[in-house]
């Protein structure tokens, strides 16, 4: 595990991450089973040399607001639950440095799919946020078209497949760090009519998080994702 010490972070968005961590760390209603950084992926610490490799190597020239959330860890994990009794709230995320992400992280490599319309999305789809603690066969995909600057972001559950989002990569790890990885909250960011059983297997958790969440973390803006859920219910 990595110390959360102000004077090892060279860019705001790690800082961001460690304090969402420590707010998960610090909350006695959870009982905590990681929150972390994960080490430094020292080949691929500076975001000009990374970002510049992307744009000319893999012909992602990524805007500057994805260049804006750049953290150089190889992971950044939260796995946790709620301490209520009959609890339905649970939260996980692991998110991937985004170089590893863009060259290793191929959807292909896990699920080819099972038609040509789906072989071709997924070989354009990266993981950059899973959930490896609970197995709960969901993640969050970049789709690495040559030449995007802000690229699309998908949602992929093993029993409905990629649905796309409504929000790109600086919007998901914004949101992310409000919701603290509730297992679900993707859905309410995708198509309703897309969410099928997926959702509703999470729906419960998710009432649950706009119900406590925002005493146990008043510093955040949960309108957007009440309302999103109120349209779901």
């Amino acid at each position: 595990m990595t110390e959360n010490d102000d004077a090892e972070f060279q860019y705001p968005f790690e800082e961001r991450c460690a304090e969402a961590l420590q707010e998960i760390r610090e909350t006695p209603e959870l009982d905590v089973h990681r929150a972390q950084l994960g080490e430094i992926v020292y080949a691929l610490d500076v975001a000009e040399s990374v970002f510049e490799k992307l744009a000319k190597t893999d012909g992602l020239p990524l805007g500057q607001r994805v260049q804006d959330c750049f953290f150089r860890y190889g992971t950044i994990q939260a796995a946790w639950r709620s301490r209520r009794p009959d609890t339905e709230l649970i939260g996980e995320f692991s998110l991937s440095h985004i170089m590893s992400a863009l060259v290793n992280r191929r959807m292909n490599k896990v699920w080819k799919g099972e038609n040509d319309q789906e072989r071709a999305l997924y070989s354009e789809l990266r993981t950059f946020d899973d959930t490896p603690q609970t197995g709960s066969g969901r993640m969050a995909l970049i789709r690495a078209i040559p030449g995007a600057t802000d690229p699309e972001v998908w949602f992929f559950d093993m029993r409905q497949g990629a649905m796309l989002m409504e929000l790109d990569y600086p919007d998901y790890l914004e949101t992310l760090l409000v919701t603290k990885g509730v297992i679900g909250w993707q859905y309410l960011y995708c198509d309703p009519a897309s969410s099928g059983p997926g959702f509703v297997s999470c729906a419960e958790g998710l009432k649950e998080m706009l119900e406590v969440f925002p005493q146990l973390f008043p510093d955040h803006d949960y309108t957007d994702l009440r309302a999103r859920l109120q349209e779901r219910m």
